[in-house]
C-alpha cells in the first residue's frame, strides 16, 4: 500500500519562485512524496503538482515513444487541440502538450507529475533544501552525539561551515600554509635528497643480477597539499556557575540544548550559502538579492518532557515567539510543530492553530485510523453568530479573539486532552458535579473527562463550540436562573439554539448533550436531599475540614461527597444530578464503567 505525503509551501521567494516555476500556482507549490514499499526501505519518490490537461495524460503515462507518438497524433485529430504542432519523438509530443498547458491554464487543472520532479530524489530533496529545511527532535535523542565533534553531529557542522570557514580566509592562516607548503616542497625537491638517488642506484644494481638489461627509476609523485588540522571544540554545559559534560548535565538542559544546536545549525548553512555566494563590492551586480537563510520547520516530540511547569511555560513562550519571528539570528521564517500532552503549550486563544489527533475505529476487526480534527476561526465565529439569531453584526475572527481572553484559564487548556468536556458556569458546579460523581462510584479523571468552570452563563458558548469542532464530546450545564434577580430568558434561548433544541424560557431537563435546572444546580441538589438535612450535613462537613465559609465550602468538592454519601444513609438522593452524571458517562457513544 502507498503511503503519501503532501506538503504546500507559501509565501515563496523570489529565487524560489523562479526555480519551480512550472510547478507554482497561485504563489504555492505542492510537493507529493511517495513511499511504495515502506518495508524494504526505499527512500520515495517526489511529484511536483502542476496545471495539466487530463486529456494528455495517455502520453505521459505510454510504455513507449511509439505508443506515446499514436496517442499525441489521435489527440491532435480532436478540434480543441488541432493547433498542436507535428512530431518526430516522444519527447518532442511532450514538450509540444507543455506548451499548450502553459498558454490555456483555464483548461488545465492540478495534476501530479510523472515522478520527475527534478530527476532524481536527491536532486528534488536539495532544491527544497535550499529553501526549507525540516529539523526533527524525537522525544529521546542523545544529546551527547549532538555535542561531540565527529561526522555528522550538529556541533561539527556548525564548526565547519561557521567558525573553520571563518578560519579558512583569515590572511595570517593562509599565509602558514603557504610558507609550510614552500618548506615542504624545498626539503623534498629530488635534486636535494641525494637517499633517493642512492636507493635507485641500489634497486637497479640488485635487479641487474637477475635482468642484465633492466633498472629501476624513482621519482616523487606530485607533491599533496600539507592538511593543517584545525582544533576540536569540546562542548561543555555551564549552569548555576557548575560546569560539566553534556552527558551529565539533566535531560531537560539536554533538550533545550539540542533545540539550540538545530536551531543554529540552521543558520549556520545559511552563513555558509552567504560565504560562497560572496561578491566583491566592486564586482557587485545592480539589483542582485542577498542570499537568505532557508526557512526552517522545526518539528518537536513532546517538548515539555524532563522540564518543571515554569520551564515548560518559558519553553512554550520561546517556541511562539520563534514561530512569530520576535527572535532574530535563526532563520527568516520558522514554523514551529510540536506534538504535546501538557496544557501549559495549547491555549483558547491560538485554538486554530490546534490540531487534535485521535485513534478512533471506523471498522469493527479493523485497527483504529488516526482521525485529525481542526477547528478553524471563521467557522467558530459564524456558527456563534448564527445562534444569535442573526440579529447581530456579522462575528468575524477580529470580534471572536478578544472574547476568549476571559475564559483563558488552565482548567480551560486541558480540555483539549479530553475525551469529554463538561462546561459548568461555576467553581461550585464543578465541585457539584464531581462530589455527586464520586458518591455514585465514578473517577472522572480515570475515563477522561474534565470538568471545566466557565465563571458565568455567558461565558459557555465559546468553548462549547471550539471543542466540539475539535471533534470533542461537550456536555453543558447551566442555571435558567428563573425568579432570579435582572436574569434573562434569552440567555437560555441562546444556548439551546447552540444545542440544537426546541426555544423556551425557563428550561427544566437532563438531555444527552447538556442539562439546566430551573433554577440553580445547587438549589436543586439541596431540595432533593431536603433543606433542613442539607444545611445539617453542610455545617458538619464545614467543622471537619476547617472551611468557615459556605461559599467557599460549596466550592469543595469533599464536602459534597460527603454531604450526598451521609444523605443517602437517610435515604435521600438528588434523583436529578444522579441521572445528569450517568449521562455524562454515556457522552461519546459508549458507557464508561464505574471506577470504585
Amino acid at each position: 500500500m502507498d503511503i503519501e505525503i503532501a506538503v504546500t509551501f507559501f509565501a515563496l521567494s523570489k529565487e524560489a519562485r523562479e526555480l519551480f516555476s512550472a510547478y507554482v500556482d497561485n504563489d504555492s507549490l505542492t510537493v507529493v512524496r511517495i513511499f511504495s514499499d515502506p518495508v524494504v526501505g526505499k527512500s520515495g519518490t517526489y511529484h511536483g503538482i502542476r496545471l495539466q490537461n487530463p486529456d494528455f495524460a495517455g502520453v505521459r503515462n505510454a510504455g513507449g515513444a511509439l505508443d506515446a507518438r499514436k496517442i499525441y497524433n489521435e489527440i491532435r485529430k480532436k478540434p480543441p487541440y488541432s493547433s498542436l504542432p507535428t512530431v518526430r519523438s516522444a519527447d518532442d509530443a511532450r514538450e509540444a502538450l507543455a506548451e499548450w498547458e502553459a498558454l490555456n491554464p483555464e483548461q488545465c487543472i492540478p495534476l501530479r507529475d510523472d515522478g520527475q520532479f527534478f530527476g532524481f530524489t536527491q536532486v528534488g530533496q536539495g532544491y527544497l533544501g535550499r529553501h526549507t529545511r525540516f529539523i526533527p527532535v524525537p522525544a529521546v535523542r542523545d544529546a551527547l552525539e549532538d555535542a561531540t565533534e565527529k561526522r555528522g553531529s550538529s556541533v561539527t557542522e556548525i564548526m565547519d561551515l561557521v567558525v573553520r570557514n571563518a578560519l579558512e580566509t583569515r590572511r595570517d592562516l593562509a599565509e602558514f600554509r603557504h610558507q609550510a607548503q614552500d618548506r615542504y616542497r624545498e626539503i623534498m625537491d629530488p635534486e636535494k635528497l641525494t637517499e633517493l638517488n642512492d636507493l635507485e642506484q641500489g634497486l637497479s644494481d640488485t635487479l641487474k643480477y637477475y635482468v642484465p638489461e633492466a633498472s629501476v627509476r624513482l621519482r616523487w609523485t606530485d607533491f599533496a597539499d600539507i592538511e593543517i588540522p584545525l582544533p576540536q571544540t569540546q562542548v561543555k554545559l555551564l549552569e548555576d556557575e557548575y560546569e560539566s559534560t553534556v552527558d551529565r548535565t539533566g535531560h531537560g538542559l539536554q533538550r533545550a540544548f539540542i533545540v539550540t544546536m538545530l536551531q543554529h545549525l540552521v543558520a549556520a548553512r545559511g552563513v555558509d550559502i552567504s560565504l560562497k555566494d560572496e561578491v566583491p563590492e566592486e564586482e557587485e551586480q545592480p539589483g542582485s538579492e542577498t542570499p537568505t537563510l532557508p526557512n526552517l520547520v522545526l518539528a518537536i516530540e513532546e517538548p515539555e518532557l524532563y522540564q518543571h511547569p515554569s520551564r515548560q511555560r518559558h519553553l512554550a513562550s520561546v517556541l511562539l515567539k520563534l514561530a512569530t519571528q520576535t527572535i532574530p539570528g535563526v532563520a527568516q521564517n520558522t514554523q514551529v510543530v510540536y506534538t504535546t500532552h501538557s496544557p501549559l503549550f495549547v491555549g483558547l486563544d491560538r485554538f486554530d492553530q490546534i490540531r487534535v489527533l485521535r485513534k478512533v475505529r471506523c471498522q469493527t476487526k479493523k485497527p483504529k485510523v488516526t482521525q485529525l480534527k481542526k477547528a478553524e476561526m471563521t467557522a467558530v465565529a459564524d456558527e456563534l453568530w448564527q445562534a444569535t439569531g442573526e440579529e447581530k453584526g456579522k462575528f468575524t475572527p477580529e470580534t471572536l479573539r478578544p472574547r476568549l481572553q476571559a475564559i483563558m484559564t488552565p482548567w480551560m487548556n486541558e480540555g483539549f486532552f479530553a475525551d469529554v468536556v463538561v462546561l459548568v458556569e461555576g467553581e461550585d458546579d464543578r465541585a457539584a458535579v464531581l462530589g455527586v460523581a464520586r458518591s455514585m462510584g465514578h473517577d472522572f479523571d480515570s475515563q477522561g473527562i474534565t470538568v471545566i468552570p466557565c465563571f458565568g452563563k455567558n461565558n459557555l458558548d465559546r468553548p462549547l463550540v471550539i471543542f466540539r469542532q475539535l471533534g470533542i464530546p461537550v456536555f453543558v450545564i447551566w442555571d435558567g436562573d428563573r425568579h432570579s434577580k435582572n436574569a434573562k430568558s434569552e440567555s437560555n434561548r441562546y444556548l439551546l439554539r447552540l444545542h440544537g433544541l426546541p426555544e423556551e424560557d425557563w428550561p427544566k431537563f437532563v438531555g444527552e448533550s447538556c442539562a439546566c435546572f430551573e433554577e440553580t444546580l445547587e438549589g436543586t441538589l439541596e431540595k432533593e436531599i431536603g433543606t433542613e438535612l442539607f444545611t445539617k450535613l453542610l455545617a458538619r462537613a464545614q467543622k471537619e475540614l476547617e472551611i468557615g465559609k459556605k461559599d467557599q465550602a460549596m466550592k469543595n468538592v469533599e464536602v459534597i461527597q460527603r454531604i450526598i454519601k451521609r444523605a443517602a444513609s437517610d435515604e435521600k438522593t438528588s434523583e436529578t444530578m444522579q441521572r445528569m452524571v450517568r449521562n455524562i458517562m454515556s457522552v461519546g457513544g459508549s458507557q464508561r464503567e464505574p471506577q470504585i
